[in-house]
């Protein structure tokens, strides 16, 4: 069984930041352990991930904390397909840190967690991250905004160095958002939770903030007070951010015109969508697809 070593790029690197694509193969032939952690997340496709014996599904917005013990692979799901994915390696050292300074006496840095985040999400925020030795308690499913928000974090690394602090400085943000995934998901109503996730979907987009009132099953007067005093938002917010999740996805993943992605949206005033795109990422959508293209470092596994 292969045992991966990476050599990093640089000698002062201590991650690796890479995009794989795996084509439908015996996955017995891509099964491997390492001597890192790892993080990835799958962003296209969906497969199949055998990590210590047993099969488990992948499917976007999927993220998986992999420790050093692993013995893991991966296949795409079906024949002429394939399923694609971000992977943060680094060396365990880097998490030892970030234990010892965040979750010393925390169910998380420990070995003896009982919590997890889950792929169901049903987990308490006691999952015990890289030291939980129950893989199934290392799968995280993210919506769509959770999604976009790792991918802005990823553009942040794959443009910068790989030395610890840029290193830390991620891995310190994917487990805040792993935080914050429990921890909504425990806060909100159940009816409020599926509204926000609904809404997420492009065919919604254009019936505005009456559309998240009827998929929530209250009266809009109701949802905004609820969304004001839960997330401290307006429907107007949650309706933008999903509009402006699914562009970046949009403008991340393919060539089309960007009008028409407006359009999807629901927005026709080309320069109001500018606008919304530009408040919630800081560039135009024109600079972040030029940016979104320039970064994946895409490797082909297993063909």
């Amino acid at each position: 069984m292969p045992c991966i070593n990476y050599a990093f790029r640089f000698p002062g690197d201590v991650c690796r930041f890479a995009f794989w694509q795996y084509p439908q193969i015996d996955v017995n032939q891509s099964i491997h352990t390492h001597v890192f952690h790892e993080v990835f997340w799958v962003e296209e496709g969906e497969g199949v991930h055998v990590i210590n014996g047993e099969r488990r599904r992948l499917f976007p917005g999927l993220l998986v904390l992999i420790r050093r013990e692993d013995v893991h692979g991966f296949s795409a799901a079906r024949k002429g397909q394939f399923v694609r994915f971000a992977n943060f390696a680094f060396a365990c050292e880097l998490w030892e840190r970030l234990r010892r300074r965040y979750f010393t006496g925390d169910s998380r840095g420990g070995g003896n967690g009982n919590g997890g985040g889950g792929a169901n999400g049903n987990g308490g925020s006691g999952g015990g991250w890289f030291a939980e030795k129950d893989h199934r308690k290392r799968e995280f499913e993210l919506d769509a905004a959770q999604l976009e928000r790792l991918r802005a974090m990823a553009h942040d690394l794959e443009a910068g160095a790989r030395d610890a602090l840029s290193a830390e400085a991620f891995l310190a943000g994917v487990m805040a958002l792993l935080v914050n995934v429990q921890h909504s998901r425990q806060a909100l109503p159940e009816w409020l939770s599926i509204a926000c996730k609904r809404i997420q979907k492009p065919e919604h987009f254009r019936g505005g903030t009456a559309e998240l009132a009827r998929l929530a099953g209250r009266s809009p007067e109701h949802v905004a007070r609820e969304v004001q005093r839960l997330l401290k938002k307006t429907p107007t917010d949650i309706l933008n951010e999903a509009r402006m999740t699914y562009a970046a996805h949009e403008l991340n993943t393919t060539a089309r015109e960007i009008i028409d992605i407006a359009a999807d949206c629901g927005l026709e005033n080309l320069g109001h969508f500018y606008k919304i795109f530009r408040r919630r990422f800081g560039v135009t959508p024109h600079r972040y697809r030029k940016h979104a293209y320039a970064a994946p470092d895409l490797r082909l596994a297993g063909g």
